[in-house]
């Protein structure tokens, strides 16, 4: 007598006050009980850059992020900085894992529905920071990021590091070598230097 109830996207919580809202006003007299069962399944893909690409059938509350961790993480070859969800062929939303890795952001993590592809693309411009930094290693950079999200994503100097006497080591085609570049962070603004494809 009351017909369908729209709950999508609603928390469980707010269903029920919402059918128990519905029902009270045209049944009256009426109490309502309501009880979640199991949850539905739903097939999404992993595709791209995945450690086990392919189709999976997961729980209708997962995330971009539950889904990449079920198909085994992303391959060494895989972007972490642009992860793609597409729904009909268009892209809804793209995440970035370093903000989840390094600040512990979920703000970007969508909720997955029927049909969505996961899409992990080839890794970009990729730069390596050793020395006295606390978290030295290669990172992925963004074609707008500069030496100061490096350093940021190296988690900042050690009390020792000597910022008159940095080097970058820069891929000359060229000659087929290395160029190496003297710099005095002290007097550099590290938001404008930018970094190429393995310096």
């Amino acid at each position: 007598e009351i017909g369908p109830v729209t709950v999508a996207g609603l928390t469980f919580h707010d269903a029920k006050e919402t059918i128990t809202q519905i029902v009270n006003q045209s049944l009256t007299g009426t109490q309502t009980s309501i009880t979640l069962g199991t949850l539905r399944s739903i097939n999404i893909f992993v595709l791209g850059e995945a450690a086990q690409p392919g189709m999976y059938t997961v729980s209708s509350l997962t995330t971009l992020t539950n889904a990449i961790f079920s198909s085994g993480g992303i391959k060494s070859t895989g972007s972490l900085r642009n992860i793609q969800v597409k729904r009909k062929g268009k892209v809804l939303s793209s995440f970035d894992f370093y903000k989840l890795l390094l600040n512990g952001d979920t703000s970007n993590d969508v909720r997955l529905m029927l049909g969505d592809v996961v899409f992990i693309p080839p890794i970009s411009k990729t730069v390596g920071i050793a020395g006295e930094v606390r978290r030295p290693g290669i990172y992925e950079l963004k074609e707008n990021e500069t030496l100061h999200e490096l350093i940021s994503f190296a988690g900042a100097f050690k009390p020792k590091a000597d910022l008159a006497s940095a080097e970058i080591q820069s891929i000359d085609p060229m000659s087929n070598g290395f160029n190496l570049i003297n710099i005095d962070l002290n007097q550099s603004t590290l938001s404008d230097l930018y970094l190429n494809n393995g310096d």
